[in-house]
């Protein structure tokens, strides 16, 4: 046996006290040490990593919603009756209004609004409508009407073309006279320039300014119609339709407008932007929250002068937050789960890893218990090593997960970054101890026996136990996270607790088979078969970490597929349900699809049959409103052939001639699934009413509506009901369309009518915000646990290397050939394998029902109709098939360097006791 620790100590000082201290650490296992360190480096780098890359997905899903939302959705509006903030004499001054904004600028502050200071905050003062004289007016239109608006902030928001901005008013006589601004567009639509007057009653508006917005589509200028650009409003008839504008006025006119206005239609206005280009898709919930909050009891604030003041607050913002935050909590559990799944693999890794060391060391520990010591000194030398691993790998480990994903981050990642810390400190200690603590020595046949039958009763009880307890837990979980509302927690334990009873099935009956395999081979002539399968049958302790991990990680990898492939499938569903074909045309009002247009589309590069149909409003039994489409039943059944669910019942329409006074077959869409089997319809288009018999149902209901009724409650019927088939709806098909050359064709022919393409409608739900980020998460969890197998997988074969080298080594002293040692490996190796791959395809295949009814696949497809997972054959062939190329992959890699190395190597170390001697 070699010696276990250097003959010389090294000198004091310099390299020689870490190579000193280093060899204290790690003992004969240094390599084995540092792989160690490495695993524990990746498996807390994917639990810290993945939850937070996922996190910082989501906020760049929320910025993108954001940044897709209006301006004008993003602010906060406070409003309050003019009366409520009069002084003594019944009046608002601008120092009141400027106090009041600044208080209830503290109060959504203190409510968590980020309150933006560019575009900065603004208030207005605003009278009704007046009409107005002195104005030039269009032909055959009404007196224009202004109104006075106080606005603080004017000159950041505008810029002054001619004049100056006003100030005050006085009053000579017996009429006010009040400086007033316009904007370039008012004062050209009413012919107006510095020095005009108008006059509003006994109000008199003096321009002092023209002025030019610095940003149109800034909510000062948006958030009121007229204030930047006059608009025209219908009156009631008989009077003539009149311009609404605006004029600004200036904080020292505001008792004048006010006493000669009067105070019935005046209310104090405050417009805060809110910050939100830094909200984190952790602060929306609690932002939605205390924005609906305020929306509905209002803010109280205190005036200058000391009195409350109750703020009517009224905002878009939770309509902006409220569908994401839905769709983060409707795909949190899915995610969930490959957190968690990810933490207990990569925990098993770090076992495995331990192992390794353990094995390594597994002569030096057994020496030193020879020597006295006790159990306590192995655990604690094993402990100082694992907490040097743990605190070195760590620490790499959380520096790099914050690197790479900048930000926050979730807690949840860092509860199972030290779930995995804490097994990196366990598990050494429990591997290398307990073998130590049970290897008393037998002696005699009876206590052999003993010990042998203590070792099979001590595994049935836990295994028991451990089937017991998962499905106990899967149960209690289950109950209790449906009943709460809160099905969270089950999701995320549910791969776990049925990976366990897999995995302990798996290993009761995979060596029955393999003895029968074994069995059929040995009436072979060929012994390589034999032995490999012999070999096979064993399922020493080691077995059972690395059959729990396959199993576990092929269900982290099948079932998100599955997940993913579902969520396909149902956005393309969604997308024949938003169009109804590959493109679909459509005439503009009372016009119809050319005769040529049809021959001239079909022509087209890509396209591959078309329809023209002709659909009108109708009345179902007098009463509802719905849509008739006339189609000729070949040509649409063509077209729709490659369309998700029903298939189009073309026999039961092609039966039909036009026969009159004959029920005319009609089949419907899903929305129109419930009208009577015989029904009358009334359809507008000719005034003419046919009688349809329901005779099947399609599964396209999204045929484009008729004009006035939208799609909604459709009945398809042959083009031979119709009294006149003027189509004006033109159905292509061709997943290859060359759409901007078909949108070109389309404009040339039939100016003003629309395309729509049904790719469009399918990136758009694909390239959603919340479902991306969603689907990418889940490929980077698929990816980590791929990662995570072939780690397993490599770990798992690195510990039976040495008795494979050693088998190998005999047989080839014996003549054994190449191909020969190959077979041996597979056939030694691929059995437990084979096993795994189907106990992780029956874990991934339980998980639907069990787990798939807990998913809102409609936030992950980004459509409104419920979708539910459901098992596909691809993705689970594909994950076992996946799984056994790598081990061929492994087992070749280790014969090409088995045999590079030689025989001799390998029954050297055999004959010196183990690979850590």
């Amino acid at each position: 046996m070699r010696t276990l620790w250097p003959r010389l100590r090294p000198p004091a000082g310099g390299p020689g006290k870490f190579n000193t201290a280093w060899v204290t650490l790690t003992g004969t296992g240094a390599a084995a040490s540092v792989a160690f360190g490495l695993l524990v480096f990746a498996s807390v780098l994917a639990s810290l990593a993945i939850p937070r890359e996922s996190v910082g997905l989501s906020n760049g899903a929320l910025q993108r919603v954001i940044a897709a939302s209006r301006l004008t959705d993003r602010t906060v509006i406070g409003t309050v009756p003019e009366s409520d903030l009069t002084d003594e004499i019944g009046q608002v001054q601008a120092g009141d209004v400027a106090g009041v904004g600044a208080s209830l600028r503290t109060r959504l502050a203190a409510g968590g609004m980020p309150i933006a200071s560019d575009p900065a905050a603004w208030a207005s003062l605003t009278t009704g409508y007046v009409p107005v004289t002195g104005a030039a007016r269009a032909a055959g239109n009404g007196t224009p009407q202004f109104e006075m608006t106080y606005r603080t902030e004017l000159a950041r928001y505008s810029q002054i073309v001619a004049g100056r901005l006003p100030v005050s008013g006085s009053y000579p006589g017996n009429h006010a006279v009040v400086q007033a601004a316009v904007t370039t567009t008012t004062a050209a639509r009413f012919g107006l320039k510095v020095g005009a007057r108008l006059n509003a009653g006994s109000l008199e508006l003096v321009i002092t300014g023209i002025i030019r917005p610095t940003d149109p589509a800034a909510t000062f200028w948006s958030e009121d119609p007229g204030v930047a650009t006059p608009a025209l409003t219908q009156a009631a008839a008989p009077q003539l339709p009149y311009w609404i504008a605006a004029a600004f006025i200036g904080p020292s006119a505001l008792p004048l407008v006010e006493a000669t206005i009067g105070t019935t239609e005046m209310q104090v206005t405050w417009v805060y932007t809110a910050a939100l280009g830094g909200i984190t898709a952790g602060q929306a919930d609690e932002l939605e929250a205390s924005v609906t909050s305020l929306a509905s009891s209002g803010a109280t604030v205190f005036t200058p002068a000391g009195n409350p003041v109750t703020v009517t607050i009224s905002s878009q913002i939770p309509a902006i937050l409220s569908p994401f935050i839905s769709g983060e909590n409707a795909v949190a559990p899915a995610l969930e789960l490959l957190y968690v799944g990810l933490t207990v693999i990569g925990a098993v890794v770090v076992m495995l890893g331990a192992r390794l060391v353990a094995q390594r060391r597994a002569a030096e520990f057994t020496l030193m218990r020879a020597r006295g010591a006790a159990l306590y000194q192995l655990a604690w030398l094993v402990l100082r090593a694992s907490v040097v691993v743990a605190a070195v790998a760590g620490a790499l480990a959380a520096l790099l997960a914050i690197g790479l994903t900048p930000g926050d981050g979730d807690t949840v990642a860092w509860w199972l970054a030290g779930l995995t810390i804490a097994v990196t400190l366990v598990g050494p200690v429990l591997i290398s101890v307990i073998p130590q603590r049970v290897a008393a020595p037998a002696t005699g046949r009876t206590e052999r026996r003993a010990v042998g039958r203590r070792p099979a009763a001590r595994r049935i009880i836990v295994e028991i136990a451990l089937v017991a307890a998962s499905v106990g837990g899967l149960v209690l979980l289950r109950n209790e996270g449906l009943s709460s509302g809160n099905s969270g927690l089950y999701t995320s334990a549910a791969p776990v607790l049925v990976a366990i009873p897999v995995a302990v099935v798996l290993l009761r009956c995979y060596p029955l088979l393999a003895r029968e395999l074994a069995r059929i081979a040995g009436l072979t002539r060929g012994v390589v078969a034999f032995v490999g399968l012999a070999r096979a049958t064993r399922t020493p302790p080691g077995t059972v970490l690395p059959a729990f991990a396959l199993v576990l990680v092929l269900a982290m990898v099948a079932f998100p597929d599955m997940v993913s492939t579902s969520v396909t499938r149902s956005q393309v569903a969604e997308s024949w349900q938003q169009v109804g074909a590959d493109a679909i045309i459509q005439a503009p009002p009372d016009q119809v699809i050319p005769a040529g247009l049809q021959a001239q589309i079909s022509s087209l590069p890509g396209v591959v049959s078309t329809a023209t149909a002709e659909v009108d409003a109708a009345l179902l039994n007098s009463e509802t409103e719905m849509s008739v489409m006339y189609v000729d039943p070949a040509q649409y059944a063509a077209v729709i052939e490659q369309a998700p669910g029903l298939r189009f019942p073309l026999a039961a329409l092609s039966g039909y001639s036009g026969q009159s006074g004959a029920n005319v077959p009609a089949v419907a869409t899903a929305a129109a699934a419930q009208i009577p089997a015989t029904a009358q319809v009334s359809v507008n288009a000719g005034a003419s009413t046919i009688t349809i018999r329901r005779v099947g149902q399609t599964g396209v209901p999204g045929v484009p509506g008729a004009v006035g009724v939208g799609p909604g409650i459709t009945v398809i019927v042959p083009a031979q009901a119709a009294s006149s088939f003027a189509p004006n709806v033109l159905l292509v098909a061709g997943p290859g369309l060359d759409a901007a050359r078909l949108s070109a064709d389309v404009s040339r022919a039939l100016p003003g009518a629309s395309v729509t393409f049904r790719a469009a409608a399918l990136a758009a739900l694909t390239t959603a915000p919340v479902p991306q980020a969603a689907q990418v998460a889940l490929t980077q969890g698929m990816a980590a646990a791929a990662g995570f197998g072939a780690l397993v997988l490599l770990l798992s074969l690195l510990l039976t290397a040495w008795t494979r080298d050693m088998t190998l080594a005999r047989l080839a002293t014996m003549g054994l050939r190449r191909w020969q040692a190959q077979l041996l490996q597979a056939t030694e190796t691929l059995p437990p394998v084979i096993a795994a791959a189907i106990g992780g395809v029956a874990c991934a295949w339980l998980l639907v029902p069990l787990v798939g009814s807990s998913l809102n696949l409609a936030a992950f497809a980004g459509t409104g109709s419920a979708a539910a997972v459901t098992p596909a054959v691809v993705p689970l062939v594909g994950s076992a098939v996946g799984l056994v190329l790598a081990a061929l992959l492994v087992l070749a890699v280790q014969a090409v360097i088995t045999y590079h190395r030689g025989s001799a190597r390998a029954l050297r170390i055999s004959d010196e006791g183990s690979p850590g001697t």
